[in-house]
């Protein structure tokens, strides 16, 4: 790899580096902040602090609730169960142990983020901070580390190389902008794509997909503390999708062709609408990215008529009576997902002028 390669590629993951960096410096500043304190929980502290630094400020706010909540539900269970059953011997702990983990394992099973909780409650019957000590001090050191853990990794979060949910919305959509752009001119007649790259393809638009799923409830999180104008990446999110299954079915429906009227007579408008869609969605990704585009952004409008006009014409001259089932079924399922796929451009060009406008606004 060259010198310039790598470079590219360390740009291109840098993000890599900017969590590590933050999970480090979490973790350390709990450690030092235990050891100022003079307590002695720094492991449930430090570990706190790690699952708390996630890779953006919304999913660390997300987090933050969740090991708060999580450990205050499992600390105050389990110390409820121990001053009822109050164990003495094997047979009461294994009992205590039981009744405590059921309900919060169906805590966890429900909701994912609260996976803490059982944890919680197994730390609280079975351990012990010092010889003597009760089940409330337990607890209470429990939540304590937690929540010194949590107010120390969402700091680090906010303040060290600081990355919002939302700005990463507005990078991964216009990231898979351009992965569609992509699939939509690798289906494009003589594009000579194989179908195991057009698989490629896909497979990386299904996983940019959900990472952005992922990132616009980051972004929720940062919205719901008002930090800062943060766009709302949902209406991207849904429009996004819309367009991905458009692609999908323009996909489908050219799979297969042969030497047929898709390539005999409507061939070239088809290529020609496939370009101009896959134009259009590189103008999107530019707006997203702030770039500056033509007036006409919406390149696919004129070539989806060329492309109706084309099946008109076949249609006076006769030419749609001689061609079989299959091929007449392609070339007006092609028009439809066209159709469509033009709609739903314009309302993905509406989403990404809306974000860049309240990102224009933003202090």
């Amino acid at each position: 790899m060259s010198v310039f390669n790598f470079t590219n590629w360390l740009f291109r993951n840098k993000w890599w580096m900017v969590y590590a960096v933050r999970v480090v410096t979490a973790s350390a500043a709990t450690l030092l902040a235990v050891y100022i304190l003079g307590l002695k929980v720094e492991l449930s502290a430090v570990i706190s602090a790690v699952v708390v630094t996630q890779s953006n400020i919304g999913g660390s706010l997300t987090k933050a609730f969740e090991q708060c909540a999580g450990s205050l539900i499992g600390a105050a269970y389990a110390t409820c169960v121990i001053l009822v059953i109050q164990p003495m011997d094997l047979l009461m702990n294994g009992i205590s142990l039981a009744v405590a983990l059921a309900p919060m394992a169906v805590l966890a099973a429900f909701s994912i983020g609260f996976q803490i909780a059982p944890v919680t409650a197994v730390i609280v019957i079975l351990g012990a901070p010092e010889p003597g000590a009760g089940p409330y001090i337990l607890a209470s050191e429990r939540l304590l580390s937690v929540i010194l853990g949590c107010g120390i990794g969402l700091l680090i979060s906010m303040l060290v190389l600081p990355v919002r949910a939302s700005r990463s919305v507005v990078e991964t959509g216009s990231r898979l902008a351009d992965l569609l752009a992509d699939q939509l001119k690798a289906i494009a007649p003589g594009d000579g794509t194989g179908e195991e790259a057009l698989i490629a393809r896909t497979s990386d638009v299904r996983r940019t997909l959900l990472e952005l799923e992922s990132l616009v409830q980051d972004a929720v999180s940062e919205r719901r503390v008002s930090f800062g104008r943060a766009p709302d990446g949902q209406r991207l999110l849904r429009v996004l999708k819309r367009v991905r299954h458009d692609v999908d079915l323009l996909r489908r429906a050219a799979r297969g062709a042969g030497d047929d009227a898709l390539y005999a007579d409507a061939g070239g408008s088809w290529r020609h609408a496939a370009l101009s869609g896959a134009e259009t969605l590189r103008n999107v990704s530019r707006i997203l990215s702030g770039t500056e585009v033509q007036e006409n952004i919406n390149t696919l409008v004129p070539a989806a008529r060329g492309y109706r006009a084309t099946l008109d014409e076949m249609r006076k001259t006769g030419v749609t009576v001689t061609l079989s089932t299959d091929a007449l079924s392609r070339l007006f399922r092609l028009g439809h997902a066209l159709s469509q796929l033009q709609r739903d451009l314009d309302d993905l060009i509406a989403a990404s002028l809306q974000i860049t406008s309240s990102r224009a606004r933003a202090p």
